[in-house]
C-alpha cells in the first residue's frame, strides 16, 4: 500500500499506470499498489506571483530599454492545466513577454513614461485569455519598472530641466509684465491727481527721514519740498 499526502492549498492528481484517475484534495490518502503503479502529482492553486524582468523593448521611436513585469495568478483547473501544457508557469512568462514586447514596441518612449504605472489593457486581456484556455486564472498584472540606457537618461534630465527653465521664463515675464502694467496704471493715476502724487511724496519723505539721523533745511520745508519735485501749474 502506498500512502500520499496532500497539503492545505494544494490538489493532487491521481494517476494509476500513468493514466489520469481522479483529482484529491487535502488530507492523507492510501492506494493499493500490487500489480499497478500509483503516483499523486501535486499542484499547488493558492495565488502566486511571477515576475518578468529585464525584457529589453525596441520602442516606435527605437530606443531600447528594458521592463520589468509583475503578475498574479492561480490555478484555476488543475487537470487542464496538467495536460495542456509541460509547465504552466513558463507558459505564463512566455505569454507576458511576447504581448508587451508587441504592444510597448508600438509606443514611443514619452508614451511608456507617461502612462508606466498602468498596464495595456489589450495586452493584458490577451494574456488573460490565453492562459484561461489552460485553467490559469491570471490576477493584475502590473508594469513595475522601466530601465533607460545611461546616456538616454541623460538626455532626459537635460530635456526636463530646459523645460521647467522655460517654465520659470515664462511665470518671470507674466510677473514682468503685470510689474510693468501697474506701474503704468499707477503713474496714470498720479499724473490725474496731484493730490494723490503729493500723498506719494510725502510717504517717500517719510521714509527717507527714518534713514538719516539729521536734516538741515536750507530754504524751509516748502522749499524742501518744492526742489524734490516740480508740479506742473
Amino acid at each position: 500500500m502506498t500512502q500520499f499526502e496532500v497539503a492545505e492549498g494544494q490538489t493532487g492528481l491521481l494517476y494509476v499506470n500513468g493514466e489520469f484517475v481522479r483529482a484529491l484534495g487535502a488530507g492523507s490518502h492510501m492506494f493499493w499498489d500490487i500489480g499497478r503503479k500509483v503516483t499523486v502529482k501535486l499542484v499547488d492553486t493558492r495565488r502566486q506571483s511571477l515576475d518578468v524582468t529585464g525584457q529589453e523593448v525596441l520602442t516606435k521611436d527605437r530606443v531600447t530599454i528594458r521592463i520589468n513585469l509583475a503578475a498574479e495568478y492561480r490555478v484555476a483547473d488543475p487537470v487542464k492545466v496538467t495536460t495542456e501544457v509541460k509547465d504552466f508557469a513558463e507558459a505564463l512568462y512566455r505569454a507576458l513577454q511576447y504581448a508587451f514586447r508587441k504592444t510597448l514596441g508600438a509606443k514611443t518612449l514619452d508614451q511608456i513614461l507617461e502612462n508606466k504605472v498602468t498596464v495595456d489593457a489589450e495586452a493584458a486581456d490577451k494574456v488573460r485569455t490565453e492562459m484561461a484556455a489552460i485553467g490559469i486564472d491570471v490576477g493584475e498584472i502590473a508594469l513595475k519598472d522601466v530601465v533607460l540606457p545611461g546616456d538616454m537618461r541623460e538626455i532626459l534630465n537635460q530635456v526636463v530641466a530646459a523645460e521647467k527653465e522655460a517654465e520659470a521664463n515664462v511665470i518671470r515675464r507674466r510677473e514682468e509684465t503685470n510689474a510693468t502694467r501697474s506701474l503704468f496704471n499707477t503713474t496714470k493715476v498720479m499724473s490725474e491727481n496731484p493730490v494723490m502724487l503729493r500723498l506719494k511724496e510725502l510717504e517717500a519723505l517719510e521714509q527717507i527721514a527714518g534713514k538719516v539721523e539729521r536734516l538741515t533745511g536750507h530754504n524751509g520745508t516748502g522749499g524742501l519740498m518744492n526742489d524734490l519735485v516740480k508740479l506742473r501749474d
